[in-house]
């Protein structure tokens, strides 16, 4: 008898330890947004649906990639009647956590199509349901309104790229990693992501509510084959010996930095990877400091003065993150964008300068490098000729394709350099000849599909 019990004392230990060691297994949950229409601002489009057929083309984009689970359009207009909110895109932060609540969905994407000076711009407001706040803002321009669709697929991609992918690791065989994220959730192959082992537990010192878990960063992964409902990846680099293990979490970067060599590798860690991608409250500082850059834009592109207060307050604030997170390639990236965004072109290029001189091998420095050059020959009174614009501009997307890893985003960059050259030269050979490489970097990509299309 005494056996038996003990028998079954031995079993149930096991049977406990083997639960509590097993990794987090639960099905992947995508993220449920609602797209309301985009609003039409300015200038003369094409059909007074166009801020429907916006937001189609979003949802599009959006549910092709995986990720999200997106509001059924009919609900969506059932309920924005029963709760008397307008189906306007500019609907404000309050009114769309509301209607977010009421459809169950944890993000409401709004937006705007502005037409000024033969130039098309394209923006959107990414709101939190829970804290009905904007936790990013997404924009892209174009000279032609024929191209609008293109400008939606571009920001379907920014906008995929504010919502990593969080899951973990289920194994390790030597170099070799398996997570527990695929083709269901979005994975593909190519995608980076870091590792982190969760630590003690955040409390409130007063409430003793859990607010948070701690995160203890413990290397980087590449996704190399991606299945049904797991990834295989390799171990790119480890803080420290076999520091990455079974159960520790993973989450997709922002940008793919390639790492450098071997022998300089620990020297240079900290250069080469974003601190976007690890740190979350430098991470929803970003999100905060672009939307203000967003609104600062459209203020001034719309001839309201308030721009300039906006401005002042938005410089305060970068002035406080270059203070908390000191050489941050990030930071003078978003101070870049703040500088681009009142068209201060030799002020945004000291800030681009500073984030390479942190991390030279930084693909989303480049990329708007890049594009700061394509903005500024949109202008009617540009800093450069086209000439000039369309070399540095070309200059800018060849480094941001040749230091990602990331297939996908090269796409996006080499659709970028084809529309370069047809745009600003009228070089459809040029153009083909980048279309056809958008197309070869990764076929099943957004922007490989637009470039098939350029090329009939």
């Amino acid at each position: 008898m005494m056996k038996r019990i003990l028998y079954i004392l031995v079993c149930s230990l096991v049977l406990a330890y083997s639960v509590l060691v097993q990794p987090a297994a639960a099905e992947f949950k995508k993220t449920k947004i609602a797209v309301l229409d985009f609003q039409l601002q300015g200038g003369k489009h094409d059909s007074a649906d166009m801020g429907k057929i916006v937001a189609e083309w979003l949802i599009t984009a959006l549910v092709k990639e995986g990720r999200f689970d997106v509001i059924e359009r009919r609900l969506l207009e059932k309920v924005l009647q029963e709760q008397k909110i307008g189906v306007s895109g500019l609907v404000d932060e309050s009114s769309a956590s509301k209607l977010g609540r009421v459809l169950g969905a944890k993000i409401v994407i709004t937006g705007s199509v502005m037409e000024f000076q033969g130039v098309v711009e394209a923006n959107a407001r990414i709101i939190e349901v829970e804290t009905s706040s904007i936790i990013a803002a997404e924009n892209v321009k174009s000279t032609s309104a024929v191209k609008l669709e293109d400008l939606v697929v571009q920001m379907a991609e920014k906008i995929i790229r504010d919502f990593p992918l969080e899951g973990y690791i289920v194994q390790r065989e030597g170099n070799k990693v398996l997570i527990d994220l695929g083709n269901r959730s979005g994975v593909k192959p190519g995608m980076q992501f870091m590792v982190y082992q969760e630590g003690r537990l955040i409390k409130h010192p007063k409430t003793g509510e859990v607010l948070d878990v701690e995160r203890i960063e413990t290397g980087t992964i590449q996704v190399k084959d991606v299945k049904n409902k797991t990834s295989d990846g390799i171990i790119l680099h480890e803080n420290t010996p076999n520091a990455i293990g079974n159960g520790q979490m993973v989450k997709s970067t922002v940008e793919l930095v390639p790492l450098p060599a071997a022998d300089t590798r620990k020297r240079d860690r900290e250069r080469e990877l974003p601190v976007y991608s690890s740190d979350g409250n430098l991470a929803s500082q970003l999100a905060s400091m672009d939307a203000q850059i967003e609104e600062m834009r459209r203020l001034k592109t719309s001839g309201n003065s308030d721009w300039k207060n906006k401005y002042k307050g938005i410089d305060r604030s970068l002035d406080s993150m270059e203070r908390n997170f000191k050489r941050s390639p990030e930071v003078y990236l978003c101070r870049a964008r703040s500088m681009e965004a009142i068209d201060k072109l030799g002020h945004a290029e000291k800030y681009i300068h500073k984030a390479l001189s942190v991390s030279h091998h930084y693909p989303a420095a480049y990329a708007l490098k890049g594009d700061i050059y394509m903005w500024d020959s949109l202008k009617a009174n540009p800093e450069y000729s086209k000439k000039k614009d369309l070399k540095l501009a070309i200059d800018g997307y060849e480094d941001a394709a040749k230091y990602s890893m990331d297939k996908e985003f090269q796409a996006s960059i080499y659709l970028k350099m084809g529309n370069a050259y047809a745009d600003l030269n009228d070089d459809r050979k040029k153009a083909k000849e980048f279309w056809q490489k958008a197309a070869d970097a990764a076929p099943s990509s957004s922007a490989a599909k637009t470039a098939q299309e350029k090329m009939r």
